[in-house]
């Protein structure tokens, strides 16, 4: 039975065949068909010999470019084969073990009778959901000359793959994203304790007239401003809104994708402008940069959103603990979903010690079809919290499906420039 589930339908039809053909030729004197039938007896057990008696003694090696790509890009896969002895074989087809979310399996056959063969196959891989992936193992079918026999294989070599969020580079906020009294902060360090160090710079429009540097402005012949950096590390906290009943949208196309995709381009920006950050979602903090440099605060938030996931938490209590400033003058910035009353006060403890509070509001409701949309009384309590948000001293941007995370971010800008 063992040997009978390695024979092909055509491999099992063809004894039957045999047999009845032989039968019949000798009932009825033809001694001629019956080595007809004798030969379609034993094309089938020829084929199972040389499918079970034959060692493959192949390696596969794959190669995988890049192996963390954003999600929606694309990697591009090779594949190396190499036969370095053995019988020779008619058929050998290969299929390649790959998770739905990267496509479809890629499929491909080696016809050869040759005992030794290298072959290089390329393919491509598409990042439809972020996460972390396994590709591999390979199998491998072997099949007789006459498609009568298979045996099945499989490769032990497999590679590893991580679809990341997209990060956005964003600009630099000069009228909001700064921290000190003046309204900009170079993010780093300038010492202990103590007076802050003055700089000049050439007047801007919309810069305080009362930091005009005056004995500079008449030595230069122009407006010169002092701009003002602070003794002190500048700090970030980014809010994700992970709660499930507060994002619409399913896969990439979903608000939660764009949220996620928001957080790491905004924990990017901040950690290379010299923020020290911390991540923190509704179940409260998921990351911190603190004691690491760049490199591996960058690779650590990328990683931790990569494996983030939508969450059943109801409320963001846990969150708004995480955000508690813990050195003056720190930033939060907020990406929330759907809005309720029961946000109102979470997010006023999340602002409070902060000097900027800023947010990205997802209008979820942009992001599904009509039918799955919340109630109208839903909407109108999300707007009026929206509007609690801005009286407590938020900076708001509304984000609509199909808005990328640059045009938001640069929103702030433009709320900055109407104060």
């Amino acid at each position: 039975m063992r040997l009978w589930r390695h024979l092909t339908l055509r491999g099992r039809v063809l004894p039957i065949c045999g047999i009845l053909l032989t039968v019949a030729s000798l009932g009825l004197g033809q001694r001629d068909m019956a080595w007809v039938g004798l030969l379609l007896i034993l094309l089938p057990v020829l084929g199972l010999l040389l499918v079970t008696s034959t060692r493959l003694r192949m390696s596969c090696v794959r190669e995988v470019e890049p192996s963390q790509c954003p999600l929606g890009e694309t990697m591009a896969v090779r594949t190396t084969l190499n036969r370095g002895q053995g019988m020779p074989i008619g058929v050998l087809r290969f299929e390649e073990t790959v998770p739905r979310a990267l496509g479809l399996r890629p499929r491909f056959s080696v016809h050869t009778l040759a005992r030794r063969w290298r072959r290089s196959i390329d393919y491509t891989l598409t990042g439809r959901a972020r996460g972390r992936y396994t590709v591999g193992p390979m199998l491998v079918r072997v099949c007789d000359p006459f498609g009568t026999a298979v045996s099945d294989h499989q490769f032990a070599a497999t590679n590893q793959m991580m679809v990341t969020p997209r990060v956005w580079p964003l600009q630099h906020l000069g009228k909001v994203a700064g921290t000190g009294r003046s309204g900009e902060t170079i993010p780093q360090q300038i010492g202990t304790q103590g007076q802050d160090d003055v700089l000049i710079r050439e007047y801007r429009q919309g810069d305080d007239l009362r930091r005009v540097h005056w004995r500079s402005s008449a030595h230069q012949g122009d407006l010169m401003v002092r701009r003002e950096e602070q003794s002190w590390d500048p700090a970030a906290t980014v809010l994700l809104d992970s709660r499930a009943e507060r994002h619409s949208g399913l896969g990439a196309q979903g608000s939660f994708e764009w949220s996620v995709s928001a957080a790491a381009s905004v924990c990017s920006h901040l950690l290379r402008s010299g923020y020290q950050v911390r991540l923190a979602d509704a179940s409260g903090p998921v990351m911190t940069s603190a004691e690491v440099d760049l490199g591996v605060a960058l690779e650590r938030s990328l990683t931790t959103l990569t494996d983030q996931r939508i969450g059943k938490e109801e409320d963001l209590v846990a969150a708004a603990r995480a955000c508690t400033g813990r050195q003056a003058g720190e930033t939060v910035v907020a990406i929330l979903g759907r809005l309720s009353q029961a946000d109102v006060l979470p997010l006023d403890v999340a602002r409070t010690g902060h000097t900027q509070a800023l947010a990205l509001v997802l209008d979820t409701d942009s992001f599904t079809a009509r039918r799955f949309r919340g109630t109208p009384e839903q909407a109108d309590e999300h707007d009026q919290v929206v509007d609690q948000l801005r009286g407590q001293g938020w900076s708001v941007v509304t984000v609509h499906h199909g808005d990328t995370v640059p045009a938001a971010w640069q929103g702030f800008e433009q709320i900055g420039a109407s104060r």
